[in-house]
């Protein structure tokens, strides 16, 4: 460790200011600001990625970006099912059958308190491990052992704390340097750090999705934010105008302009009728071509953000193009639940088991039918099944919903309409005798 550290320039340092983390994929253990691979063209060093100049868009970054409602909402979505997923401890037996092991050591750890003695919760901290993979592309959470090389607690660092470098005699291997808050440098092993990387291009990091991909159309749906309100602010909305058929002279003008100013302008004076002077024809306004296209593009802009998080509509309480029938809805909720949040369950899990159960017939897995635990109705309908299947007993489906167990309840029943089919082979059905 204390070669790693002489590499990486480990010690006191001066405290640091916040930097936003780059989205290269390793670095320089020299300097590790400078990356290894994936040199980007100069478009992207402009700030342009792929190439693309976004002069037109405001600054966005993972903060700002949460400004957005759709990328509020579709972050807070999946991070918080992350969160409230139970995590549990399965043992794997040769036979293939597995047992779940309620007292583990890590329970406590993966469903309490992630470091004992210290404040963040269980929940913040997995909800922290999808915020930092949807926003900035990577989770880091360094592992800490005792003396006797036991785990002991998580200690998370946020994404731009931590630099993750390859070194070219070591293929394959990441090290990762962590900056702690006072300015500390860290060199944390491979193994040792639980890396929960997204989609990327190089296995090594994950990309930012706001940064690498997102950012023009959130950019945009900024830009157009802003144009709205501005316009909300400091425009005049009257329902229409008096046009006076003759010429107006100065005092009239001057009067018709401070009228306007202090009659009609700002939103509390929207939709009063101008009026001008005598003999006046009356004009009605309608909302403008423009300002149609204004709507229906901020309605388009929500949809292209919740395509980059893979969320449906309906779940951001935009229906206008989506069905109102309970099973369609229905059918697109388990769509995400399929396509979108299982694959960032999956990566998670692998994450874990590989840093912690890797050796071992231990295993993490999130147990997906509490999603059920929101549905009453088919939580009993799936229960009823499995018991009536012979997949489950009585008891298990009574411990299911936190219920004691009953007498005779710990036997397999199976509905006594099905028949085994080597009995139906066997013993056939005589023939039906012929009518005269």
């Amino acid at each position: 460790m204390g070669i790693l550290n002489s590499i990486f320039g480990g010690g006191q340092n001066t405290p640091q200011e916040r930097k936003e983390p780059s989205f290269f994929a390793s670095g320089n253990p020299e300097n590790p600001s400078t990356p290894l691979t994936d040199i980007p063209d100069w478009s992207e060093w402009l700030g342009y990625p792929g190439g693309r100049s976004m002069d037109w868009a405001p600054r966005v970054t993972e903060r700002t970006a949460m400004a957005c409602s759709a990328v509020y909402r579709c972050v807070t979505l999946e991070a918080g099912v992350i969160a409230g997923l139970p995590l549990k401890i399965w043992k794997q037996h040769p036979g293939g059958q597995r047992e779940l092991q309620p007292n583990h050591k890590l329970v406590p750890l993966l469903n309490t308190v992630p470091y004992p003695g210290r404040s963040l919760t269980s929940f913040v901290w997995r909800e922290l491990w999808g915020l930092n993979v949807l926003l900035w592309g990577n989770h880091y959470s360094a592992i800490r052992y005792d003396g006797a090389a036991r785990v002991i607690g998580f200690e998370t660092f946020m994404p731009w704390q931590v630099q993750v470098v390859r070194l070219p005699a070591k293929p394959g291997v990441n090290y990762y340097v962590c900056t702690h808050l006072d300015g500390t440098v860290e060199t944390v092993l491979q193994e040792d750090m639980i890396h929960i990387p997204g989609p990327g291009f190089d296995g090594v990091k994950g990309l930012s999705r706001i940064q690498a991909f997102a950012r023009g159309s959130i950019g945009l749906a900024h830009a157009m934010e802003e144009r709205t309100g501005r316009m909300h602010q400091n425009a005049t909305l009257p329902s229409g105008v008096m046009q006076v058929k003759s010429r107006m002279n100065a005092d009239s003008f001057r009067r018709m302009k401070t009228q306007l100013e202090q009659n009609y302008a700002g939103v509390g004076n929207w939709g009063k009728t101008i009026i001008v002077d005598d003999g006046a024809e009356y004009t009605p306004f309608q909302l403008s071509p423009q300002d149609l296209q204004t709507i229906q593009a901020r309605g388009y802009q929500v949809a292209d953000i919740a395509r980059f998080f893979g969320v449906p509509l309906h779940m951001l309480n935009a229906t206008e193009k989506s069905t109102s029938w309970g099973t369609g809805l229905a059918e697109n909720t388990l769509a995400y639940l399929i396509f979108t949040l299982d694959a960032d369950l999956k990566r998670i899990e692998s994450e874990l088991n590989a840093k912690l159960f890797l050796g071992t017939n231990f295993f993490a897995e999130f147990d997906r039918e509490g999603l059920l635990s929101m549905d009453p109705l088919k939580a009993a309908q799936v229960t009823a099944a499995q018991v009536q299947s012979g997949q489950l007993t009585i008891n298990e489906g009574r411990a299911k919903d936190n219920r004691p167990p009953v007498s005779g309840g710990d036997t397999v029943f199976i509905n006594g309409a099905y028949v085994p089919l080597e009995q139906q082979i066997k013993d056939p059905a005589p023939p039906t005798p012929a009518k005269e």
